[in-house]
C-alpha cells in the first residue's frame, strides 16, 4: 500500500569530510550517485563514519521503497569549520535539492554528535519527519580499542575544530608559564596557568564563544555590541578596583572594624558605599568638576573628549568588522 507523500532522504555531512577526501561536489542526488559518493569514500577513509552513513542513507531508501512510498535520497556538505559558514552552505544546497521536486518532508539520516546541529536549519525548510542515528559498532578487544582511541587522538591533534582547544590552550598556558618560569616568576607561571585553563573551561562551558559568534552574525550591529560589552566590562571592573582600593586607603581603620565585626556593616555601611563610589567613578567626579566651572575651555575640553572617544569606537569598529567581512568574502 502507497504511503501519500514525496520524502527527501538526506545525509549530512556537516565539517565537508566527503569533499574534502574525495572531491565530490555537493549536492548529490539519486541511489547511484549517493552510492558512488559513499564507496569513494569508503576506499578513501574505511574508518569514516560519514560513509557509513550515506549507505544508510540508501538502505533507509530501499526499505521505504520496498513500503510503496515515494522518495528521493541525497546528500548534502558544509565547511571544515562546522560553523555559520557550514550551516550557511546547507541551506542553500538543500534549497536546491527541494526546488527539485514537490517534497512532503525531510527524513534525516545522521551519524550523531555534530551533524544534527543543522536540525534547526532543516526544520525552516520542510518539515523532518524523521530522524534516523547510526551507530558504529565496534569489536570489544583490546586491539581494536586501541584502534578507535588512536582515530579520536588523530582527530583531536589533526582536525582544526578540536585542535584549537585541547592543543592550542595548553600550548599557550605551557608557553606563557615556561617564559615566567625561566624568568624565575614561579607564582606568575602558577597564576597565569590556572586562568588560561579557568578561561577556556569557563567560555566553553557556558557556550560564551557560541554565544559571541551569534552576535557577529547580525552583521555590523553585532560587532558594535560586542566591543560595547567588551568595553563596558573593562569600565566595570577598573571601577570595582579604584573603588576598593580608595575604600582601604582612605578608611582603613572602619574598614578594619568592619571585618573584625560584620554586624557593624548596618552603621559603617553607608560611609564605605559613599567612599567607593567616590573612588569607583573619578571620570564623573572630573566632569562635574568641569561643567560646575563653566568656563568655555571647560566646555571646549569637555566636548573634545566625547568627540575623541566616539571617534576611537567608530574607528576600531569600522576595521574589525571591514576586515572580518572581507575574510568571509574569501572564503565564500
Amino acid at each position: 500500500m502507497s504511503e501519500a507523500g514525496r520524502y527527501l532522504i538526506l545525509s549530512v555531512d556537516r565539517d565537508d569530510d566527503l569533499e574534502v577526501k574525495t572531491k565530490i561536489r555537493t549536492p548529490i542526488q539519486g541511489w547511484e550517485a549517493v552510492q558512488d559518493a559513499a564507496t569513494r569514500l569508503a576506499l578513501a577513509d574505511p574508518e569514516e563514519a560519514d560513509a557509513n552513513a550515506l549507505f544508510a542513507t540508501i538502505k533507509k531508501h530501499e526499505e521505504l521503497k520496498a513500503r510503496g512510498v515515494d522518495c528521493e535520497v541525497a546528500s548534502v556538505c558544509g565547511t571544515a569549520d562546522r560553523g555559520f559558514d557550514a550551516d550557511r552552505k546547507i541551506r542553500r544546497e538543500v534549497e536546491q535539492l527541494l526546488s527539485r521536486g514537490n517534497y512532503t518532508g525531510i527524513i534525516l539520516v545522521s551519524d550523531g554528535g555534530d551533524d544534527e546541529h543543522v536540525i534547526p536549519v532543516l526544520q525552516t525548510l520542510k518539515p523532518i519527519v524523521s530522524v534516523e542515528r547510526i551507530v558504529i559498532k565496534h569489536s570489544k578487544t583490546v586491539e581494536e580499542t586501541y584502534l578507535v582511541l588512536g582515530r579520536y587522538l588523530r582527530m583531536l591533534i589533526f582536525d582544526p575544530h578540536y585542535s584549537k582547544l585541547f592543543l592550542g590552550v595548553p600550548g599557550l598556558m605551557l608557553l606563557l608559564a615556561g617564559v615566567l618560569v625561566v624568568s624565575s616568576r614561579l607564582y606568575e607561571a602558577e597564576l597565569a596557568t590556572l586562568l588560561i585553563l579557568g578561561g577556556a573551561f569557563f567560555i566553553r562551558g557556558f557556550g560564551i564563544d557560541r554565544w559571541i559568534a551569534g552576535i557577529l552574525s547580525t552583521g555590523p550591529y553585532g560587532y558594535i555590541r560586542i566591543f560595547s560589552i567588551f568595553s563596558s566590562g573593562l569600565v566595570i571592573l577598573v571601577g570595582l578596583s579604584l573603588g576598593v582600593g580608595f575604600v582601604t586607603t582612605q578608611v582603613p581603620d572602619t574598614v578594619r572594624l568592619v571585618s573584625d565585626s560584620p554586624n557593624l556593616i548596618l552603621v559603617y555601611g553607608a560611609v564605605l558605599f559613599g567612599y567607593f563610589l567616590k573612588g569607583a567613578l573619578p571620570p564623573m567626579d572630573l566632569f562635574s568638576t568641569i561643567l560646575i566651572g563653566g568656563q568655555r575651555e571647560s566646555t571646549i575640553l569637555l566636548i573634545s573628549y566625547v568627540l575623541v572617544g566616539l571617534a576611537v569606537i567608530f574607528g576600531v569598529t569600522s576595521t574589525v568588522y571591514a576586515r572580518l567581512r572581507l575574510r568571509s568574502l574569501t572564503k565564500e
